[in-house]
């Protein structure tokens, strides 16, 4: 990957921010990753973004290279970094993009900060918040929607205390038994998993906090809006949904029914179906190729 796609600058505070930004336009949409992510995740979006718009990318606390307190986490601490990242870059407004738990920060920034989001893209995130059923009261359906997404995870969070001999070991742990070193992958992705890790004694540890996952993933739960609060986000949303969970063959973490009451809560402009896709390789090409449109250009608002 070349070199000067991102051009890291910091955001000063108490908790300091990592941003990266692709291309140096006037209006950049600013984009937030997913729970134990970080920036790189936006970076076959900013090819297509860089250039023509711009695109920044936020490492939210915790993650990445922005600093790791040992708490104050949560979608209101992460809305209100996002502020800070704003009035960094001069922007009396913006469009946000959030993938994952990036989603329910995006939406959290519009519910806070209503004049200051121009619009939201949510890359399978951002869903309202239901009352959870007990589990004797859930339908079969139901158990196996929240048995994945607590398997999904735990697969993530769990390689977060681990260190990794090499960075290939590391892909050893996302592509168990498939061979894989960094050269085979595409140079995208190479620079996702390198940027993914720091150096540690005895090897690799991947970047996001721990502290950081455990008390992010019980705060979405608990704090992301319900369908009424959501009425409230008064900005145009375009929703861009993978077909499947987290692993291949999973049910779709935005199901068509979680779509619909989406669509008749917020004011959903435009929204984006990704067959074949599933919540990680919506963020990679040929995928990102095609929900990028919506960073480029502000012509889906109407």
């Amino acid at each position: 990957m070349e070199e000067n796609l991102w051009k890291s600058e910091r955001v000063p505070g108490d908790v300091g921010i990592s941003i990266n930004r692709a291309g140096d336009g006037p209006d950049p949409v600013v984009c937030l990753h997913g729970i134990t992510a970080q920036h790189r995740a936006f970076t076959s979006a900013a090819r297509h973004v860089g250039p023509v718009r711009g695109l920044v990318g936020v490492d939210l606390r915790g993650r990445g290279d922005s600093d790791k307190p040992d708490s104050g986490y949560g979608l209101e601490a992460h809305a209100t970094d996002v502020l800070r990242v704003l009035d960094h870059l001069g922007l009396e407004d913006a469009v946000l993009a959030g993938h994952s738990m990036g989603g329910f920060v995006a939406i959290k920034t519009a519910l806070l900060f209503p004049d200051r989001v121009r619009a939201l893209v949510l890359l399978d995130g951002g869903w309202p918040r239901a009352e959870a059923p007990s589990q004797e009261d859930m339908t079969e359906d139901q158990q196996r929607e929240a048995e994945a997404i607590r398997e999904g995870l735990a697969r993530a969070f769990s390689r977060l205390e681990m260190v990794f001999e090499t960075p290939d070991d590391y892909l050893n742990f996302w592509f168990p038994d498939a061979g894989l070193t960094m050269a085979d992958l595409p140079p995208d992705l190479a620079d996702y998993y390198r940027y993914d890790l720091q150096e540690v004694e005895g090897g690799y540890n991947p970047k996001c906090s721990t502290d950081a996952a455990k008390q992010d993933s019980p705060d979405v739960t608990k704090t992301s809006p319900t369908v009424e609060e959501m009425r409230s986000v008064k900005c145009p949303v375009s929703l861009v949904r993978a077909s499947e969970g987290f692993f291949p063959g999973s049910r779709p973490l935005i199901p068509d029914e979680i779509r619909d009451v989406m669509a008749d809560t917020l004011d959903l402009r435009s929204e984006m179906a990704l067959p074949g896709a599933n919540h990680y390789t919506m963020m990679w090409e040929p995928n990102a190729e095609r929900w990028a449109v919506l960073l480029a250009s502000d012509d889906w608002l109407g």
